[in-house]
């Protein structure tokens, strides 16, 4: 059932405020196995303040409240051949939750698919956030076109906090026209070879939207004009890539993780962690995974590295000497100090109350 609840929301919120009550953010649940759950007093239900406010298919915005589902919003805007083009991932689809997650918790988590080196990530579509904060005010922050401002971009600070920062109440995105042609195409290469190619095509104007190597197999997916995909998909072919099937499930199972290789995380019989690894492209493959191809499932052109290892200081030592950043899902978000003191001064600012029960773990307000 969708409709206005902001006001139930806000009534709930200062009440929560006055008694000192911690609040627990919830849309659907489709992310609750990412972090581990913060202690809370209560939860506040953000699934049913749902529904779609304002569509302008010309001026590629959407608006729409904090509940409202991705999968309706991918719907509305399929009809009029657009797309939101960061991929955020519907998370639900066969993981025990209700729903396929709300665009709140889209943008609070910071999540983007498999594009997201080529596409751009959510935080680049946020137009504009209506905000309640923790004393239960309703604030407006951008609006529905891009705007260079000073300061904090309070709108775009939402991707990835989490929801330390309030509840969205009100979003608006940045839409795009979905691609007139779209192809995948594919081979066998090492892992070297993979990302070795990465890295050459990436110096080449190709309409690369993808990239994925799992256990030997290596795709890309190419999407833009109908000459310009037929045209890659010649110029790869000459690089041993062959053309798969146009309907290819893989990308809509890679966003959002039915891809067999994530499911062995929800496997009863599953010994080891799933690490969610940030790394430079080029960067090599740790040596603890040698002879481990099925262990790693690689996105981002090398960016993005998804492994299976029980070793948690093997793991934070390979990315340190790389130069990226690893996180356990499951486990807490590893948050460096500078990053922790500008949050947290952040969510101490529009939380003062410390009533937002925030998964990061960031220290309650203290007024």
């Amino acid at each position: 059932m969708s409709g206005d609840r902001g006001g139930l929301l806000i009534e709930r919120i200062k009440s929560a405020a006055d008694s000192r009550e911690r609040l627990a953010i919830r849309g659907h649940a489709s992310k609750a196995s990412w972090l581990p759950a913060a202690s809370s007093d209560g939860v506040l239900a953000l699934g049913e303040h749902s529904g779609i406010l304002q569509y302008e298919p010309e001026e590629l915005v959407i608006t729409a409240r904090g509940g409202t589902s991705l999968s309706e919003i991918d719907a509305v805007l399929a009809e009029r051949q657009q797309q939101l083009s960061c991929e955020p991932p519907q998370l639900g689809a066969g993981s025990g939750t209700q729903g396929s997650g709300t665009i709140a918790g889209a943008v609070a988590c910071g999540l983007s698919g498999p594009g997201r080196p080529w596409l751009g990530a959510i935080r680049d579509a946020v137009l504009g956030v209506e905000l309640i904060n923790g004393a239960g005010e309703y604030l407006k922050f951008g609006g529905q076109v891009m705007k260079n401002v000073a300061g904090y971009d309070v709108s775009r600070l939402q991707a990835g906090a989490w929801g330390a920062l309030g509840v969205m109440s009100v979003i608006s995105l940045r839409v795009q026209p979905a691609f007139a042609e779209e192809c995948t195409v594919g081979g066998t290469l090492s892992v070297e070879q993979s990302l070795s190619l990465c890295a050459q095509l990436g110096q080449r104007n190709l309409p690369i939207t993808a990239s994925y190597w799992h256990g030997g197999d290596f795709c890309l997916r190419l999407a833009g004009n109908q000459s310009g995909v037929a045209a890659a998909c010649q110029t790869l072919a000459d690089q041993g890539l062959r053309q798969r099937l146009s309907e290819n499930p893989l990308w809509q199972q890679l966003k959002d993780h039915q891809h067999l290789f994530f499911q062995r995380a929800h496997s009863e019989a599953a010994s080891q962690r799933l690490w969610r690894v940030v790394t430079p492209p080029a960067a090599p493959m740790p040596n603890f995974l040698a002879d481990r191809e099925k262990d790693a499932l690689i996105l981002w052109g090398g960016g993005l590295r998804w492994m299976y290892h029980d070793d948690a200081a093997q793991v934070d030592e390979y990315s340190k000497a790389v130069g990226g950043w690893c996180w356990a899902i499951g486990e807490p978000m590893p948050i460096d100090a500078m990053q922790g003191q500008i949050m947290s001064q952040l969510s101490k600012a529009f939380d003062p109350r410390g009533v937002f029960a925030s998964p990061l773990g960031l220290a309650a307000g203290d007024a």
